[in-house]
């Protein structure tokens, strides 16, 4: 079923915003540009022609990297939808806005990319096809239109997402627009059309009593290592089919831009939430670990005339810096200090040297307990639960095969007390609430996702803690953190 919901707009604001959007963005008599975000739903950074896989399954992303500057260190905070999203419409990390499990809402003080484009006098509207990212976490909070539809593991949603797109933009072809679109097919599980699902067709089909279906195929934490190498292969070659048939539907969108003649004033994102395991780490899917293969991912920003057109960024940046980015290049005031992340838009307006950027904040806490850090170097993690501590040169090992910690212990040490003052820090606007779900929303909520595979038969995922200084207490006390860093302004 479809929904569409409508958010209020703040129209005290609206006068002085696009007064001061107009100042920064645009000339006399010209509109503030639009901003289109396309999230590819586990879409893995490696899987791009463009980024070096060999084959030719994403054309219209390639030429939009053409056109684009590319972030080729681009993570994602999390490897699953919830928290990965709700990062990017937010400028903050899972730990602060705690939007990292299925049973938490986002706190109604919390500014969303979606409001603060509203209060600028945008057009705002989101097409959202997964449970994962229903309105009760607070995604639809500053969207004129929020169209939602639970599209499922079995269903090409991609058509339908587009279309709701390009019907938003048909609508308000005049004015200024904030349009998200999630496209779910790349997700598990992995049902291209013909022909896309024998385009990169590999290894062996499901045979008799065997299943494609990734949540049959694992087992708690998407554990698959009876799987044979064969059968793997054919699983991603029906993802790289998918991303296929997705490349498509994005090139559909892309179309329509330059058919309302809007290529020019558009802002155009195209990234993904996180990316996809196929027994890399000797499992299957994402959610559980922090690796490249389920936090790096792709990330590239067109704005023609305005923004580098080809090239390529290679310094760290995350999902976290796209709000203050965004706000940034069209022109739309913002308080830094409410952001984790930074503005990219400096590397995005101009040619200037690299310099390395912070660490990527990464973590789970679905299905397992992780958190970490990563740079184009390095990339290090620890586990909440066994104390166990993973490093990783990304310069002579990108496949993070190797695990140095036990034989460079300094190193480790170093990126283990980095890690602990990164988990420490506190916002300088204060603590974010935690803002759980009624219970019975919880109940139904987790009906739901079960029914996707994503919570165990055994029930919900609740029962967090919902203080959140004591809860940063409890997750730097598992890392092995000093204890006094928990109590550190």
């Amino acid at each position: 079923m479809t929904s569409y919901s409508r958010c209020k707009c703040h129209p005290a604001s609206l006068g002085l915003s696009i007064l001061l959007v107009a100042a920064a963005a645009c000339g006399p008599g010209e509109r503030p540009p639009s901003v289109v975000i396309v999230v590819v739903d586990s879409l893995r950074a490696d899987h791009l022609h463009h980024a070096g896989d060999p084959r030719d399954l994403s054309p219209r992303l390639d030429a939009l990297a053409a056109q684009a500057t590319r972030f080729s260190q681009a993570g994602a905070s999390a490897p699953w939808t919830t928290p990965s999203v709700m990062t990017l419409f937010t400028g903050l990390t899972p730990g602060s806005h705690h939007v990292d499990l299925n049973d938490r809402a986002l706190d109604a003080a919390v500014p969303t990319l979606a409001e603060r484009f509203q209060e600028a006098g945008y057009r705002t509207a989101a097409v959202m096809p997964a449970l994962t990212l229903a309105d009760h976490f607070g995604f639809d909070r500053g969207f004129d239109d929020f169209i939602f539809a639970t599209q499922g593991h079995s269903n090409v949603s991609g058509p339908w997402s587009i279309s709701h797109a390009i019907e938003f933009l048909r609508g308000h072809r005049d004015e200024p627009v904030f349009l998200y679109v999630h496209l779910w097919d790349v997700h598990y599980n992995y049902n291209p059309p013909v022909p896309h699902s024998i385009r990169f067709q590999a290894g062996r089909p499901a045979g008799p009593g065997e299943s494609d279906d990734i949540t049959a195929l694992t087992g708690p934490g998407h554990h698959a290592a009876s799987l044979s190498p064969e059968r793997v292969a054919w699983l991603e070659g029906q993802y790289a089919g998918e991303i296929l048939f997705t490349d498509e539907q994005v090139g559909r969108l892309l179309d329509e831009l330059d058919r309302l003649g809007r290529t020019d004033d558009t802002v155009v994102v195209v990234t993904s939430d996180h990316g996809e395991a196929f027994l890399e780490h000797r499992v299957m899917g994402h959610t559980v670990h922090l690796y490249d293969e389920m936090t790096h991912v792709p990330l590239m920003v067109r704005w023609p005339g305005q923004v580098a057109a080809g090239r390529v960024v290679a310094e760290q940046v995350g999902l976290v810096d796209m709000m203050p980015t965004l706000l940034d290049l069209v022109g739309i005031p913002f308080a830094p200090h409410l952001f984790e992340g930074r503005s990219l838009a400096p590397l995005l307006r101009s040619a200037r040297p690299e310099e390395e950027g912070p660490p990527v904040l990464l973590g789970t806490s679905r299905q397992t307990m992780k958190r970490g850090l990563r740079t184009p170097a390095w990339s290090y993690q620890v586990d909440l639960v066994t104390g166990e501590d993973e490093l990783y040169d990304l310069a002579a090992d990108p496949a993070q095969r190797e695990n140095l910690a036990d034989s460079l212990t300094g190193e480790a040490s170093v990126w283990r007390r980095r890690l602990c003052d990164r988990l420490a820090q506190r916002l300088p606007g204060g603590e974010v609430g935690i803002d759980p779900l009624p219970a019975d929303l919880q109940e139904s909520l987790a009906a739901g996702l079960r029914t996707l595979g994503y919570v165990s038969p055994a029930g919900s995922q609740g029962g967090r803690q919902s203080d959140p200084v004591a809860e940063r207490r409890t997750i730097l006390q598992a890392a092995g953190c000093p204890v006094g860093l928990a109590s550190r302004p």
